[in-house]
Order: structure tokens, then C-alpha cells, then sequence
């Protein structure tokens, strides 16, 4: 009897492709790769990093400095000559060392009695602006008699005083006066263009006095304040300072006190001192 016939049992199939890696041995490769990429970004981030350090940084230029402007000075303010010298601190003597007084017999009794020192005076008794102007010849000099402007040129003076007035109210002509006043205020700051020029106002009268020496009767008040009107008005033109010393020597009434007064229009010491005070309080510095 035969055997029954079985199926024959197939042969394994032999796989020739490489097996595949562990699961683990790839985790382990893929770290390292990752570390490896990481070392070599570091590495090239430090190698740039002293790349962009060893470049030096560009010069920058500096700015030029920008100077310093100069303080402008404040310009003092120009006095107002529309307004007598006002009342300041008293000078001493020396102020008048380098002074000149020019005027009239009033100016001659400032010189005498007032106790001034140090100032030079071309005075003459009974002189007007009008007399000055055409070089009438008063002033004695070497034995001889030069006008009031030739005096004055002989000399370089610090301050030039101006007392004019009373021997021209006969005139009747407060204008001309001041205009003649106004040349000869030029022609003194020609000679002296160095000095301060000062005009002073002509002082008042005492009435009683004038009429009881026989004064002449154009010498009033009245007309010295006209007068003392156009010469405020000349000084504000000519920008030059006006002494009110008439203020130093009127009373309440405008008149000057008979106490100071001589024989109306000259005065007695008390009056001559009175003036020097006011000069030394009034000189606009």
C-alpha cells in the first residue's frame, strides 16, 4: 500500500536587504547629530562674533566746536536833557582840579567867597554871551587882554562851567539869547572836545534889594525866568546838562532871600557857599 500524498512545505524566503537598525541606535544617532549641528552653530556664531569685533568702528568725525558769542554790552541810557542835572552824591573838592568857570561879576563873587578851590575862572564883570561871541577882549593874559574862546584854548580842561544871563536881560530877547548861548556852547566843545560841558540857570533876584541899589530895572524875575526858559530849551537841543542852581538859592516866594543877598543880584557868602554846595551835589555821575 502505498503512501498518501502530502503537499510539500515551502522553503523560507530568504531576504537579502540589511535588516533594519534598532529603534534605540537611531535615537542615539539622531542626539549626536543634533549635538554636532549645535557645536558647529555655536562655533561659527563665536568665530563671527570676533569677526564683527576685530573690524574697528568707524571714525566718526567730530563736530566742530561752536564758539562762544560774546556778551553784547548794555549801552548806557542817554541822560534826559530835557531835565536839570538831578540831586546826587556830593563830590569831594578834587572834582574841580580840572575845572573852568566862565561867567560874570556873579561868577567873580562865586570865585572869592564861595570857598571853591582848584578851578581856573575867565570871568569879567558885566560880559554877555553876545560879547563873548564877537571876541571882545576881557581875559588878562601875559600882561596883556585875550577874548574869553583864546583863554580857554590855552588850556585842556576836564569841565567847562557856563554862568551867563543877567546883563543880557536888557536886551529883551530870551531867543536870541539862547541862540547865541547855543553858538557859543559849540564853539567851547571845538576847544575842548574832551570836557563835560555844564550850563547853569540864571539865579533870581531879591526885588527889594535890586530897587533899594538902584539895579537897573530890566533886571526882574520875570524876565529871568523867560530867559531861564529858552536856555532849558538850548541845553535840551544841544544835548548838554543844565544846573538848576537857581534851586539852591530861592525861596518859597522865587525870589532870593535878602539874608543871601548883597544888593539884589550879587549875593551875600551865605548865598556864594550855598552855590558851591549845589554844584557839588549836582554834577550827573
Amino acid at each position: 500500500m502505498s503512501e498518501p500524498n502530502h503537499p510539500s512545505q515551502p522553503r523560507p524566503r530568504r531576504d537579502h536587504s540589511p535588516a533594519a537598525p534598532p529603534v534605540w541606535l537611531l535615537a542615539v544617532l539622531a542626539v549626536c547629530v543634533g549635538l554636532l549641528i549645535l557645536l558647529i552653530l555655536t562655533r561659527s556664531g563665536a568665530e563671527a562674533g570676533q569677526a564683527v569685533e576685530s573690524v574697528p568702528p568707524a571714525a566718526t568725525a567730530a563736530p566742530d566746536p561752536t564758539p562762544t558769542p560774546e556778551p553784547t554790552p548794555t549801552p548806557e541810557p542817554e541822560p534826559d536833557y530835557t531835565q536839570p542835572v538831578p540831586l546826587g552824591e556830593k563830590v569831594e573838592m578834587e572834582w574841580f582840579s580840572d575845572a573852568v568857570f566862565i561867567g560874570d561879576s556873579r561868577t567873580d563873587g562865586f570865585k572869592l567867597y564861595s570857598g571853591i578851590s582848584g578851578a581856573d575862572f575867565l570871568d569879567y564883570t558885566g560880559i554877555t554871551v553876545f560879547d563873548v561871541m564877537e571876541g571882545k577882549k576881557v581875559i588878562r593874559v601875559d600882561g596883556g587882554k585875550v577874548s574869553v574862546l583864546d583863554a580857554l584854548a590855552r588850556k585842556q580842561y576836564g569841565k567847562v562851567y557856563i554862568s551867563l544871563g543877567v546883563n543880557e536881560l536888557g536886551y529883551y530877547d530870551p531867543q536870541g539869547f539862547a541862540d547865541t548861548y547855543g553858538q557859543f556852547i559849540d564853539a567851547v566843545r571845538a576847544c575842548q572836545p574832551e570836557a563835560a560841558v555844564y550850563v547853569q540857570s540864571i539865579i533870581p533876584v531879591n526885588t527889594g534889594k535890586c530897587k533899594a541899589n538902584d539895579i537897573p530895572y530890566y533886571v526882574t524875575n520875570e524876565g529871568i525866568a523867560s530867559y531861564n526858559e529858552a536856555l532849558a530849551a538850548m541845553a535840551a537841543e544841544k544835548k548838554v546838562p543844565l544846573i538848576n542852581v537857581s534851586e539852591a538859592l530861592v525861596d518859597e516866594t522865587g525870589e532870593v532871600p535878602r539874608e543871601d543877598s548883597a544888593d539884589g543880584v550879587h549875593f551875600q557868602k551865605t548865598g556864594y557857599v550855598k552855590w558851591l554846595d549845589y554844584l557839588m551835589t549836582h554834577t550827573g555821575h
